[in-house]
């Protein structure tokens, strides 16, 4: 059988790939322009054709399909079959800078019977040329380890002494200090959004992390980007906002930082406390039943929160909630809550879903959630076979260093354990966070079901946490306030809206067709075949 070399066209052309490990040097010393002047050069005294040319700025450990650069590089050779190209790269190093990456790598090149060169290494097909290229090739691996073990240590050592090492974190950058060198210096209006969400969250101004997220969300915190709960979460984690520095992984202790706190220590204290339920949340006389929307509605100047507060009058005590932002054009100006209830209630009745529309959505919801269990049960067998395997694995090595004699062996065992327990420990993770059962899906729904069937009821008579739960099951943001005019138009939950849509399309369909099945139940069937299609 004839090789695909001999199938090809005979070209000249040559493709270039370059790559550095980081953005930065991408643009400074021998960055990108630099490698491909000098591919290109090399090319020239070859005579061959540049045709394109390829970048990447990634790694050089690891998989090399994780860089774009690559992968369209192969999948340009993949699209002209026929052309005999050779692919210029700067420097061995440039190729690879792991042996089982390189080898993995050559072999997609064989298989696409593609030459590779370089202008200080010359590629041999002989045994003793792929000796030369292999040892190379660990060479690379043992400076590419070798260079950030030595990164980690300086980082490690500068961090030990209270400087931030790191890419700066959302309120700060890293500035030139003429005594410290690279220093964290807050930047602004970040660093003062950040502090608010920090010292609102630990006084309870902002009674949960999506409250937080909705604050950011009003501010230039991501520069319009969507903040996330997650995102919110690992903000608020962070021990660096209030002037120290820590990391566990490197056995470096929690120790004063050289940078400029945004938050005092007592406040991240008290917003870790809150994030692991160590505490309970403080019940203000304005969080009771007199002042259920509080907190639940927006000023309609700024989009704040209202706060809510009694006050005395000549004869008896009343209720007004209140917009509490000095910057607002209504701040300190008071809503009579009466009035403000009596419109909730009005607009909490027109958003009352049809009997029909919650049968439908129940319905649905338990199909669906059938075969999303049937997923996580295959799913939670993979990884408890794995997880089995893992423990056998531990007894093998643990097995064999009993055995062995050679002291180098037992440590090489010894890291294969280390490496297994990690496994099993992520494997672990994963089973816990496959989600509830079937029986606890079905109680959730049952109770969710009953909220969105009478909320007028549940909201008039229900504690603190029910009211709470109906506002966010029958609407998907915070409602708006104005003084005048009341509530704003407010958006159904998604869940609710999407199946809206889907019964009134499947109604037309079932009157149509001249069928007389339940509601329900005919949408139902008709949803699942759309799923199934």
């Amino acid at each position: 059988m004839s090789s695909n070399r001999s199938r090809k066209l005979d070209s000249s052309s040559a493709l270039i790939y370059c790559r550095v490990s980081s953005d930065r040097q991408a643009k400074e010393g021998h960055g990108l322009d630099s490698q491909e002047h000098r591919c290109r050069e090399y090319a020239k005294s070859k005579s061959y054709e540049v045709e394109d040319v390829f970048t990447d700025t990634f790694s050089g450990g690891g998989d090399f399909l994780k860089r774009q650069g690559m992968v369209a590089l192969l999948h340009y050779i993949d699209k002209h079959p026929h052309r005999n190209y050779v692919v210029v790269f700067d420097d061995l190093s440039r190729f690879a800078r792991d042996v089982a990456a390189h080898i993995r790598l050559r072999q997609e090149f064989d298989k696409r019977d593609t030459k590779i060169e370089c202008p200080n290494f010359t590629f041999e097909d002989t045994p003793e040329g792929e000796l030369v290229e292999n040892i190379m090739a660990a060479q690379n691996q043992y400076h590419r380890k070798s260079n950030r073990r030595q990164v980690i240590q300086k980082m490690k050592a500068r961090l030990e002494k209270g400087y931030w090492p790191h890419y700066p974190p959302p309120g700060y950058k890293q500035a030139n200090d003429p005594v410290h060198g690279k220093l964290l210096k807050p930047i602004e209006p970040r660093a003062s959004i950040i502090r608010e969400a920090f010292e609102g969250f630990a006084s309870d101004r902002f009674m949960t992390q999506t409250d937080v997220m909705y604050f950011l969300r009003g501010t230039e915190y991501n520069n319009g980007r969507p903040v996330y709960v997650e995102g919110v979460r690992r903000l608020l984690r962070r021990v660096v906002y209030a002037g120290y520095v820590e990391r566990e992984e490197w056995d470096v202790s929690r120790r004063k930082g050289q940078h400029e706190a945004l938050i005092s220590l007592e406040v991240f204290e008290k917003v870790q406390a809150k994030l692991d339920g160590k505490c309970r949340v403080r019940t203000r006389i304005s969080d009771k039943l007199d002042f259920a929307l509080r907190g639940s509605i927006l000023c309609h100047e700024c989009r704040r929160p209202l706060t809510g507060s009694w006050s005395r009058g000549r004869s008896k005590m009343y209720r007004f909630y209140r917009c509490n932002t000095p910057s607002c054009a209504r701040y300190n100006k008071s809503l009579n809550g009466d009035f403000v209830d009596e419109r909730f209630k009005v607009l909490l009745e027109s958003a009352v879903p049809r009997a029909e529309l919650l049968e439908l959505t129940r319905a649905i919801a338990l199909d669906v959630w059938s075969k999303r269990i049937k997923t996580i049960d295959e799913r939670r067998t993979e990884l408890e076979r794995k997880l089995t395997e893992t423990r056998r694995q531990v007894e093998v090595f643990s097995d064999r260093i009993v055995r062995a004699i050679d002291e180098s062996m037992v440590r090489v065992y010894e890291e294969q354990i280390v490496r297994i327990r990690e496994e099993g420990l992520l494997i672990q993770e994963q089973l816990q966070k496959l989600g509830v059962s079937a029986s606890s899906f079905e109680t959730a729904l049952e109770v969710v079901m009953g909220f969105l069937k009478d909320p007028v009821f549940i909201y008039e008579n229900g504690d603190m946490n029910a009211k709470r739960l109906v506002l966010g099951l029958v609407f998907a943001e915070k409602l708006a306030f104005h003084h005048k005019d009341g509530f704003e138009t407010a958006q159904k939950p998604m869940l609710i809206g999407l199946f809206e849509q889907i019964h009134t399309k499947d109604s037309q369909d079932v009157e149509m067709a001249g069928a007389n099945p339940r509601p329900a139940e005919k949408s139902t069937k008709i949803y699942v075949r759309r799923l199934s299609h």
